[in-house]
């Protein structure tokens, strides 16, 4: 029924109680208004820390809601973030290896609009439980954001976390499906006055999955209590408190000589016995890995009045990890040619704790000045991160003399033999060799106006100056390497500037320029490094049309990274800071609800992303090439897409009933710098059938629809490493609402 139908309803039985009135009274005419209803089209951001309108935002930010994750039944970040082009997720299995990639830079994992400070994908919630909404903001930021160790260079996954409701309403739910998983889930909503001003709301999760690949999987919890309390219609108070936990057996994949033809001639194709792709390449015996998070997020929001409020956030971030490996690094202990399915292997171990404060304020002020509207943001933060890490590696290797028959070699402790299922190794825990200390402390103020003129042209325009403090203590026993000490401070000013220009039918043309500062991590140079940077210009057209129910954007950009630290060929374990690489392309996003009943997203990417600025290697390397100017960046497609579709039976004897079909697709992928590898090209298909009726839902789900078979680029510790892509996958979700 629609809204007018229960207003007049309403109006009705309200004049069937009253008596009846001595002469008849003339109503005055009732106007209801509304938002069109829609399912993959959210209009907000925290892009510039306000509620300005995405086609009014001279930046490609794309938004995942809420309800299309439910309806992909995706389960975590990396299953939603196929849904935006130009981005590469990371797996659960990698995030204490890699980042997810946006416009072929590493991205940062941001909650709330606040950083956590992260050399990879560490922050990563592992579950959507809590999620609200993804907000993809395209290319760096540094003119708003930063924190921790700066802001990110290629651009911010923002995880907008949900919020208590003044109604109770609870939420209980079980998933279960391939690889033995079991994932119960809560959403409990608890107003706690009458009035609903103070509500608390409780999200948490535990899942225990196998994989794949065999031996391994995961156990982890998240627990996810919100308190909001509007103290008055003018002021709300937030705290949120979130905490996780994620163990698993590390993978360290597989040697992409293995399964994989080589690109160039400096290697030989692999001819010999087949390797079972889906095969555990470490220790059963090895610890697991573990990784753990907590942040606590208070929140104030106050308006003085239509025009003026104030936002203030302090957050405090503290997250541990201990990692347990073995992996092979034939860079530097490569199979002998005799034997080219069995590996020297290396045992790893690596803990880290994190602990980061934050606090970040800003006003806004709203106004108008002739023909100009402006929406001024000014603000500030501060941010104290330390952080603690060692690093120990071994040779389990024991050097015996040559030559050395192949039984041998295959049953040699400190060996892998990938062609044999029965190959085992055994964890040996190394000491620590390496420690770290690093402490930053970064302070920025920052003002941005976005200003309309005429209602047909907004302007963005921002500033923010940055102050970094860096104290870094690095102690080895490593013989290859030496112990380093600095303290240094860095100034920088990061602009941020762009036009969107309304032309009709919901059609807008944007261009913009921003830059990215970040301070350099797991450094060896004997200096002190200089900041990384980012510059990116883009442009292009957004597109948003109630009456087709089209929205979107499409854009074109470069951004180009400099400082890049790289390795120096001529001194083993030292790196350089002479690096540059650059990234251009065309991305379209487009998603299409021309009714509440059926919905399109289509997403591509054309991403080139290549080295551009190096260390020129002029010592001849037989069987290598270490140049890696003109190369392209690992991970990172050429062609990449998704189109996804979902249809939902509203009325009739279907009603409930919802079908969503997807597929993905990309180009070969460079497996690390060397481009001596490349996965290949590949698709995956994905559906999904829900029912909902009243206070019970079911959602069965398929990924990988096809059964396709391909590989992955997992560059683990940069080398040339691949891990097989999941096959077909069932899960069946049942929940109910009371």
């Amino acid at each position: 029924m629609s809204l007018l139908g229960v207003a007049l309803l309403s109006l009705a039985a309200e004049e069937e109680a009253k008596p009846p009135p001595a002469e008849a009274t003339e109503l005055e005419p009732i106007v209801i208004t509304a938002e069109r209803e829609t399912a993959w089209s959210p209009r907000i951001s925290t892009a510039t820390r306000t509620n300005a309108p995405l086609n009014r935002v001279p930046q490609s930010i794309i938004v995942i809601p809420r309800q299309m994750m439910k309806e992909q039944d995706v389960q975590n970040l990396a299953d939603t973030l196929v849904n935006v082009s130009g981005v590469v997720p990371v797996k659960t299995y990698q995030t204490l290896i890699l980042s997810p990639l946006v416009r072929g830079f590493s991205a940062d994992v941001y909650a709330d609009g606040m950083p956590a400070y992260s050399t990879t994908a560490t922050t990563d919630p592992a579950t959507v439980i809590n999620v609200e909404s993804v907000e993809v903001i395209k290319g760096p930021t540094a003119a708003l954001f930063g924190g921790g160790v700066g802001s990110p260079l290629g651009g911010i996954i923002n995880v907008v976390s949900v919020d208590p409701q003044p109604i109770q309403q609870h939420t209980l739910g079980l998933r279960t499906g391939s690889w033995g998983t079991i994932n119960p889930f809560a959403d409990l909503n608890l107003p706690l006055t009458d009035d609903g001003s103070l509500s608390l709301r409780i999200t948490g999760d535990y899942e225990s999955a196998g994989s794949h690949i065999d031996v391994t999987g995961q156990k982890r919890w998240s627990v996810n209590p919100t308190l909001r309390w509007e103290i008055t219609p003018d002021t709300v108070f937030t705290l949120r408190a979130q905490l996780s936990n994620l163990k698993m057996l590390e993978y360290s994949g597989l040697p992409a000589a293995l399964v994989l033809p080589p690109a160039t001639n400096n290697n030989a194709p692999y001819t010999g016995p087949s390797v079972d792709p889906y095969r555990f390449t470490g220790a059963e015996d090895a610890p697991e890995s573990e990784i753990r998070n907590t942040r606590i997020v208070a929140a104030l929001k106050h308006s003085f009045s239509e025009s003026l409020d104030v936002n203030l956030t302090a957050q405090y971030f503290h997250s541990s990890f201990e990692e347990y490996s073995i992996y092979t690094f034939a860079s530097a202990q490569s199979p002998l040619n005799a034997t080219p399915n069995v590996y020297p292997v290396l045992s790893g171990y690596l803990p880290s704790e994190v602990e980061q404060w934050t606090i970040n304020g800003w006003l806004t002020k709203r106004f108008e000045l002739g023909p100009t509207k402006h929406e001024v943001v000014l603000g500030g933060d501060i941010d104290f991160t330390t952080n603690s890490a060692g690093l120990g590696f071994s040779h389990l290797r024991i050097p015996i003399p040559g030559p050395i028959p192949d039984t041998v070699i295959a049953a040699r402790f400190g060996f892998i033999d990938f062609a044999s299922p029965g190959s085992t190794l055994h964890y040996v825990q190394p000491d620590i060799i390496d420690q770290t200390s690093n402490r930053f402390r970064t302070m920025g103020g920052y003002i941005q106006d976005h200003m309309t003129v005429f209602d047909r042209v907004h302007v963005l325009a921002g500033l923010r100056v940055i102050s970094l403090a860096l104290d870094h203590q690095y102690t080895t026993k490593n013989t290859l390497g030496a112990p380093t000490a600095y303290q240094k401070d860095y100034l920088e000013i990061a602009p941020r500037i762009g036009a969107v220009i309304d032309i009709a039918g919901g059609v807008s043309m944007f261009g913009a320029y921003s830059e990215g500062y970040r301070g350099v991590l797991n450094y060896t140079g004997k200096e002190p490094p200089v900041p990384e940077s980012s510059t990116m210009m883009e442009g292009g057209f957004k597109l948003v049309n109630d009456d087709l129910g089209l929205s979107g954007t499409l854009a074109a950009y470069q951004l180009i990274r400099e400082n890049v630290p790289t390795a120096n060929p001529f001194i083993p374990g030292s790196t350089v800071q002479i690096g540059q690489q650059r990234a251009q392309g065309v991305e379209l996003d487009l998603a299409w609800e021309p009714t509440p009943s059926f919905s399109l997203l289509f997403a591509y990417a054309y991403t080139d992303a290549i080295v551009t600025e190096d260390v020129v290697n002029k010592v001849a390397t037989v069987g290598q090439n270490i140049d890696r100017i003109g190369k392209k960046l690992p991970r990172v497609p050429e062609h990449s897409g998704r189109l996804a579709a979902r249809y939902r039976f509203r009325e009739g004897a279907l009603k409930g009933l919802g079908l969503g079909i997807g597929v993905t697709a990309g180009s070969r992928r460079p497996v690390s710098f060397t481009n001596d590898y490349f996965t290949e090209a590949y698709y995956v298909a994905d559906a999904q059938v829900s029912y909902e009726r009243k206070a019970f839902k079911a959602l069965f789900s398929i990924t990988n629809l096809t059964n396709q078979f391909y590989y992955e680029p997992y560059p683990y510790l940069g080398e040339d490493v691949v891990a097989p892509a999941r096959p077909l996958s069932i899960g069946l979700t049942l929940s109910t609402i009371f």
